[in-house]
This record gives structure tokens, sequence and C-alpha cells, in this order.
């Protein structure tokens, strides 16, 4: 496996892993509703890691998972700039980075009682999440479509192409992926389904990345 592929496998297992695992505990220990969020919208992917122990799982795991995005963008930039011009990959890599940022910052503030939690700054840090990643990956995915053209070779291309199709339509059918302090039950459901689908994306450029390693120059 090389560096690249380590570092798209990690961003995905890290992320919805943590989410996955916070929402096992939740359920358990009582603190989440059981049902399938997927399909029940029962609750949001914040309230299940905020108390209990997968409040602490929540909020260690994800906070680690946007150290790997940052880097999965780096090398996105890296794999794609032969083929792109610097202040496309700047756009990609920027809004990307500050996602990453949103989603830290977000996820930080969570405490277990819901008072003291700052709650302007965890619905900022959970939109610009959405927002700045839907951009990014609108971005990646035009530079990508490009650079197959110039001869770059994305054996993942057909699986990136459903997934930000299936993300745009999310977006402009619900006006876009909010996150607010209370959600409906669409907004809810359309949560869960968008982290995973950016999750998936992430996960994607592991058969993309074969021969991307570290290199001292």
């Amino acid at each position: 496996m090389s560096f690249g592929q380590s570092i798209a496998a990690l961003s995905f297992i890290l992320s919805m892993g943590t989410i996955a695992v916070t929402y096992w505990v939740a359920a358990m220990q009582g603190t989440a509703e059981i049902c399938n969020p997927f399909i029940d919208g029962c609750t949001d992917i914040t309230h299940t890691g905020m108390k209990g122990d997968g409040g602490f799982i929540f909020r260690g795991g994800m906070i680690a998972a946007t150290a790997f995005f940052v880097v999965w963008w780096q090398i996105m930039r890296s794999w794609l700039q032969p083929y792109s011009g610097k202040t496309a990959l700047n756009f990609m890599q920027v809004f990307g980075t500050l996602a990453a940022i949103g989603l830290l910052v977000g996820t930080a503030v969570l405490l277990p009682e819901k008072d003291g939690t700052r709650w302007w700054v965890h619905v900022k840090g959970a939109n610009l999440f959405f927002q700045g990643m839907l951009i990014a990956l609108t971005i990646n995915y035009v530079l990508i479509f490009k650079a197959r053209k110039q001869g770059l070779e994305v054996p993942s291309f057909i699986a990136k192409s459903v997934l930000i199709a299936i993300l745009w339509f999310m977006f402009v059918s619900f006006a876009g992926v909010t996150v607010g302090i209370e959600m409906s039950h669409g907004k809810r459901i359309i949560e869960w389904w968008a982290t995973l689908f950016i999750g998936i994306y992430f996960l994607t450029a592991y058969w993309d990345w074969k021969k991307v390693r570290i290199s001292v120059s």
C-alpha cells in the first residue's frame, strides 16, 4: 500500500469509523435513540457525539480525521499539479482545508451538556465543512475531468462522477446541506447521507494513488 493509499483509507476509516462507533456506543449507553438514522433520521450526527463515552470517541476521532483530510488535499494537489493550473489548485486546496478546519472547530466545542456548548461556533463550523467541502470536491472533479483528457489515469472516475452528482442533487433539492441546533427529520437524514458520500469520495482516491509515495528531494 502506497503512502497516498494509506491517507485515502485512513481518511475514510477515521471519519466514518468514528461516527459508526460513536453511534453504537451512544445507543448502548442510552444517550442516542436506536434506529437506522439513514432512513429514520431519529437523531443527527452531532447529538450522538456529545454525551457519555461516545462523546470522547467522537471528539478524538473526528479531530484526528481532520488532520488526514488536510494531508489528503495536499496529496491531491501534488497528484494533479502536472495537469492543472496553480490558481485552480489553490482554490481547491484552500476550500478543502477550510472545510477540515470548520469540522475541527465545530467538533472541538461540543460538550456533554447542551447548555455548555457554544452552538453558534459548532453550527458555523459544521456548515463550513459541508459547504466548503462541496466547493472543493466540485473543483477537484472538474480538474480530474480535464486531467483525464491529458492522459491521467483515474480508475475511480465513474465512482467520483456518481458521488458528485448525488451530492449536488442533495444540495439543490434540499436547499443545501445545512446544520442547525434543531434539525428537521429530512435534514437529519440528508446530513447522514452527505457525510457518508463525502467520506466515500475521499476513499475513492485509494484506487487512484497506487504510485503516490513520499519522496525526498
